[in-house]
């Protein structure tokens, strides 16, 4: 199994951003036409695609698989099945890869929809899908807009950053800081959070939250 994922992490020039008790985070670059070496996953994966690209996974089975990613695109991706994956591009695909290490838990707690920011601002916040293991939204903000107070739970959530940002966060305690400035593919997680951020701009800001249950 090491050997496997050495192989698969070296074919992608893959870097772990991310490792905790909840998840590990890889940004890749996958680049044209160097098919990876057959290898499997075996944790469940959220993946966030930051560029176009074209790619053709080919199944030791002999089942094929062929994508056509758009930038900002979403998608969920279960563990197993020996593979190889190619980038059939003319261009590097860049991904971002979430594994999710634990398995779902037996009951998820209960969202309070009055701070859930799904349910309050639907016109911000677009849910992508969800599943026993994570929910996985787009979120965005105008320039000089300010988040509705809402809540995250669970244990935590990845956020990948599709534009940069520059903003401040209030809390529910009514205290107030800035954030450290993040650019487009930057990747942050934290933790189970009740806050409100403003875009300081000058532009809109646009990100993927994945809320890990």
């Amino acid at each position: 199994m090491t050997t496997i994922l050495f192989s698969m992490l070296l074919a992608l020039a893959a870097d772990v951003k991310i490792d905790n008790d909840a998840v590990r985070v890889l940004r890749a670059a996958d680049e044209p036409h160097k098919p990876t070496a057959l290898h499997r996953h075996d944790l469940n994966r959220v993946m966030i695609y930051l560029t176009d690209g074209d790619q053709t996974i080919r199944y030791q089975d002999g089942h094929i698989e062929t994508h056509h990613w758009k930038a900002g695109e979403v998608a969920w991706s279960p563990a197993g099945g020996m593979h190889v994956s190619e980038n059939t591009g003319s261009t590097t695909l860049r991904i971002v890869e979430v594994e999710l290490k634990q398995p779902a838990p037996a009951q998820s707690a209960p969202r309070n929809l009055k701070l859930d920011p799904v349910a309050i601002d639907p016109a911000h916040n677009l849910l992508i899908f969800e599943n026993p293991q994570v929910r996985v939204f787009r979120s965005w903000r105008e320039a000089g807009g300010t988040e509705m107070m809402h809540e995250h739970t669970g244990k935590g959530r990845v956020g990948v950053f599709l534009t940069d940002l520059n903003a401040t966060v209030k809390l529910a305690d009514g205290s107030q800081s800035a954030l450290p400035k993040v650019a487009a593919g930057d990747i942050t997680w934290s933790g189970p959070v009740m806050h409100a951020t403003t875009n300081l701009g000058p532009n809109k800001m646009e990100m993927i939250v994945v809320e890990v249950k």
